[in-house]
């Protein structure tokens, strides 16, 4: 099957944004060249990935938008199952320092710069980095700060603020480069994936989708697909490779058990340069949580109907369902 990559479908950016800019966009768009910002960028997506409950977009983000003249920005969801994004973004994004000393979390040298509305804006320390977090209709970002200041009283100190980096962010960022020969081989591929977020909503049927890392140089997804709908995980593979659009990754290994009675598949990627490897594993589990209730908190329509089976409809006593097939334009 032929499939059509764009800048819309990589980026979830509608078609009418796109068709009122003044030029088309370029693929270029899709990475930035400046290590700080892959750093930030990375920080988000690895932030947003692990957060393993459902929301209305795999990842939790409905889109990016991006241009040459202004900072990158993450449209993100309102909720996942038990809390909201907003919330879990705060807590993992940015580090913390431990009274009982350390880091709480990696992210070393991600601020905010700033809060407009429900835009909150992150900085890179010591560079010119900046990445715009959109929160949901109602999001108060001064609220959610200072409800996670009081959760982490007495046990933290989160660094939302700090100009500089802290005395023991430089003692990790030593200790870490002392054991690493370059940057983390990773940073580069999450920046990457952050910016073309699109294609897990548009090129999967996963019902839950998640990411986590696995060393300095793996990145492994986990994705659950109802064993009743196709998988389609070629057509997430072919964006992943695409030389233009994607982010031209070659397949190292593949395990494709689809043919199985409840069998898994399993892929591996590696950079163009090879030295980030990311895998892909197609579980086959029943979805806990129904499509009514996607339909519900405003899932994409398109995802929605690949990701489920249709509901059976009766009419003069025949039963009808859609087909499995993917009718949707590509």
């Amino acid at each position: 099957m032929m499939h059509t990559f764009s800048f819309e479908t990589f980026t979830g950016e509608s078609h009418q944004r796109l068709a009122s800019r003044t030029k088309p966009p370029s693929p270029a768009l899709l990475s930035s060249p400046d290590p700080a910002q892959q750093q930030l960028e990375a920080s988000v997506f690895r932030s947003l990935a692990d957060i393993r409950e459902r929301s209305a977009h795999p990842l939790h983000v409905k889109r990016i938008r991006l241009s040459e003249d202004h900072v990158p920005i993450v449209f993100l969801d309102g909720a996942v199952e038990d809390n909201d994004i907003s919330v879990r973004i705060l807590e993992t994004c940015f580090p913390f320092e431990l009274r009982s000393g350390g880091l709480a979390w990696e992210c070393i040298g991600t601020r905010i710069d700033g809060v407009d509305g429900r835009d909150l804006h992150l900085a890179h320390v010591e560079s010119t980095a900046r990445l715009i977090l959109r929160g949901s209709a109602g999001t108060d970002w001064n609220a959610v700060r200072k409800l996670i200041s009081r959760r982490w009283e007495g046990h933290s100190t989160p660094l939302w603020n700090h100009k500089e980096l802290t005395a023991v962010e430089r003692e990790h960022a030593s200790e870490f480069s002392s054991t690493q020969s370059r940057r983390d081989p990773r940073t580069a591929m999450e920046s990457n994936l952050l910016r073309r977020i699109g294609i897990f909503a548009e090129f999967t049927s996963a019902h839950l989708t998640y990411a986590y890392s696995s060393g300095p140089d793996t990145l492994r997804f986990w994705l659950e697909v109802d064993p009743s709908v196709p998988n389609r995980h070629e057509q997430l593979i072919a964006a992943l490779t695409d030389p233009e659009w994607g982010l031209g990754m070659d397949v190292d290994f593949e395990d494709c058990l689809c043919d199985d009675d409840g069998g898994s598949c399993y892929f591996g990627l590696t950079t163009p340069t090879g030295d980030a490897t990311l895998t892909l594993n197609f579980a086959y589990h029943k979805p806990r949580l129904t499509r009514t209730y996607f339909e519900t908190i405003g899932a994409p329509r398109r995802w929605i109907n690949r990701t489920f089976p249709a509901a059976p409809r009766s009419s003069g006593g025949l039963t009808w369902r859609a087909p499995c097939s993917d009718a949707r334009r590509v």
